[in-house]
């Protein structure tokens, strides 16, 4: 908290009052004769506070101020100066000896009002402090320690510890109580900037010293583990000041970070590979400042973009080499097909990078044979089961995606999910820090497109919680939305969701079909929910014959990706060809779209597609699965893995 000029004013009328009334002051409009005359005290007094209020220009006719009274005067200037700077105190000069309930200590309670929300209720052990404070060599040659949020005896403590250097307390001002998680991080803003130009609230900053230069920073940061700890604003606010006091550092001397906190520091803020030390809640980091400056150029929360909608696309990075795409197949050889075309995708839009696919021991040879041949680099992987998920569950295996902080060949990975098509080239988005992606509801992030920055401590850290933290969707997506709180937003065209919402009118329905198929494309990246195109036939997009999948159908984009198909050498065309039980499955669904006389038609449709007549199974009368539909006994022919016998073409009715 810092006091405006007219806060001083304000302290010093009540200081010289209180002094006065202990006949501590003389009355600067009373004679020396009148001050002696004690019995008369009484009336002076009244005198004397008329005279305090009478207007300025009385005062002057009439008060002739004695340099006793000036001297005081100046004295309670300089104590309120010291005790409340504007920004930044030297609290070196400051005697250690000023103990007990003194008049300045009343003052001071006067005007401190704390904010709760700042305050760290931690009670240090110094011991631990010590210990990690031993890695620090040079430390007798150190000209500045920062300190932040500590309060009076533990700034006390500091000199003790490191007496050769001056200490610096960093003041900061508190951020507006009216800023809050969800103002840093909304749902949804205007990235069109079709209202408005969206802005992000300022955080007050830290006037940083220039002299003199500062070896170490230590903050002191609130950890309160009844409530949302890692959503606070406040500990978020002194975490950037405490960056942005180090990034200020100027030359090639090496500056040191200390965190005193019960509670895990950013991550991706201050990155494990920078932490040289830990003991109990004293961390330890030497952070590179150069890469520190970058992140603090960033909005301080989603509710900027971080990427500008439309962005450069000719990116040139010196360690393309150090960058790649991934994506990841676990239990799921139907995302075959999808993979290889968003490989497909990826060079068309003009991308060299790396291209690397994670996979487990349930895709076979045959299918890894086709993702090999698609550009993908084949890494294999165990896989990790989320032990909250339900045994055979949608989830039980999607933690396995933790396994891309395990590709530490690469500073930088873009993740995305198979079933999408890059339709733009985003190289531009490895220039990104972790964790940077479109937004998805509340304050979270969406993972299916994500820069993340592989590193085997960060994957070990997201073990080591993999028992306590609770997904909000019960995937991998609310899970790291539970340790990345801070992460950068993207335009959501760079993961742009093929879906029509319920609420979507028809000037927004029409947008987003334009958007689906504009030539040259808008998107960067087209994400396919619901049922996928290669599970479709390609005549139109098999979600409008399920009533609770319509909102994904899009004639318009499942067309675009048999367009990315069709670019494709004839074999990889092979792994997206269907098998028989797919077939019947898909004609069940016209069927029911039929007797449900559903108002789109599109199951008056007759098929054209070529994969209907073509058998890659011994058993290829997908007809005959019809009749025994819903039951229990039939014979399943058609197994996910077996490489696919010599593939024959048979004419099949399609009624």
């Amino acid at each position: 908290m810092c006091l405006r000029f007219s806060d001083h004013s304000r302290a010093l009328t009540r200081i010289i009052a209180d002094l006065r009334s202990k006949s501590m002051l003389p009355d600067p409009c009373l004679s020396e004769e009148t001050n002696k005359r004690r019995p008369q005290r009484s009336k002076d007094f009244k005198d004397d506070e008329k005279a305090w209020h009478a207007p300025l220009q009385d005062r002057n006719i009439n008060c002739k101020p004695t340099l006793k009274l000036v001297m005081v005067i100046v004295i309670l200037g300089t104590l309120v100066t010291i005790f409340y700077p504007p920004s930044i105190y030297d609290t070196d000069h400051l005697s250690k000896s000023i103990t007990g309930a003194t008049l300045v200590d009343k003052w001071k309670r006067e005007f401190d009002a704390s904010d709760q929300r700042y305050v760290s209720y931690l009670n240090i052990e110094w011991n631990q402090i010590l210990k990690v404070l031993v890695k620090l060599i040079d430390r007798k040659a150190y000209q500045g320690v920062g300190l932040l949020n500590f309060n009076d005896s533990e700034v006390d403590h500091w000199k003790q510890l490191i007496p050769e250097a001056q200490h610096i307390v960093l003041d900061l001002h508190y951020a507006s109580s009216n800023i809050t998680w969800d103002i840093l991080y909304p749902e949804w803003i205007d990235e069109e900037e079709e209202l408005a130009v969206p802005t992000c609230p300022a955080l007050p900053k830290i006037q940083v010293p220039n002299t003199p230069r500062l070896d170490l920073i230590a903050v002191k940061l609130p950890c309160n583990k009844t409530g949302s700890w890692s959503r606070d604003v406040a500990r978020l606010h002194l975490q950037l000041e405490a960056a942005r006091v180090a990034a200020a550092s100027k030359g090639y001397h090496p500056l040191h970070l200390l965190l005193v906190t019960d509670c895990l520091p950013i991550p991706n803020l201050f990155t494990c590979k920078e932490l040289i030390q830990r003991e109990g809640s004293a961390w330890l980091y030497e952070p590179n400042l150069n890469t520190l400056r970058d992140k603090l150029q960033l909005p301080v929360g989603s509710c900027e973009l971080a990427v500008p909608l439309i962005a450069k696309e000719q990116f040139y990075s010196g360690r393309a080499h150090r960058e790649a795409y991934a994506t990841i197949l676990h239990s799921a050889a139907l995302y075959v097909c999808g993979a290889i075309a968003a490989a497909q995708s990826i060079r068309m839009a003009g991308s060299t990078r790396d291209l690397v696919i994670l996979v487990d021991e349930t895709i076979s040879e045959y299918h890894r044979g086709g993702l090999e041949a698609a550009g993908w680099k084949i890494h294999t992987i165990q896989r990790i089961r989320n032990p909250k998920a339900e045994p055979e569950a949608y989830n039980e295996w999607n933690y396995s995606k933790f396994r891309l902080w395990q590709l530490t060949e690469y500073d930088k990975i873009i993740f995305i999910d198979a079933d999408m098509l890059i339709l733009r080239n985003i190289d531009f988005l490895f220039e990104m820090p972790e964790i940077s992606a479109i937004g998805n509801n509340a304050t979270l992030f969406n993972s299916g497109v994500m820069v993340v920055e592989p590193s085997n401590c960060t994957f070990q850290l997201l073990m080591d919680h993999i028992n306590e933290i609770v997904s909000y969707n019960g995937g991998d997506q609310g899970y790291l939305n539970e340790i990345f709180t801070w992460w950068h937003r993207i335009p959501k065209h760079m993961n742009f969701l093929k879906h029509f919402w319920e609420g979507d009118d028809e000037k927004q329905r029409k947008m987003k079909t334009h958007l689906f198929g504009a030539d040259p494309p808008i998107l960067y990246v087209l994400h396919y929910l619901g049922y996928k195109p290669w599970l479709c036939f390609r005549d139109y997009d098999c979600n409008w014959n399920a009533d609770n999948l319509q909102g994904f159908a899009s004639d318009v984009a499942h067309a675009r990706w048999w367009k990315v198909h069709d670019a494709m050498p004839e074999k990889l065309q092979k792994f997206c060809l269907l098998r028989t039980k797919q077939k019947a499955a898909l004609e069940w669904d016209r069927r029911q779209a039929e007797k449900g006389n559903y108002a789109d038609g599109h199951w008056k449709i007759k098929i054209q597609d070529q994969r209907l007549n073509t058998c890659i199974e011994r058993f290829c009368y997908w007809e005959s699965m019809l009749w025994h539909w819903g039951e229990t006994n039939w014979t399943n022919n058609a197994t996910a893995n077996g490489p696919p016998p010599v593939i024959t073409t048979k004419a099949l009715s399609s009624s």
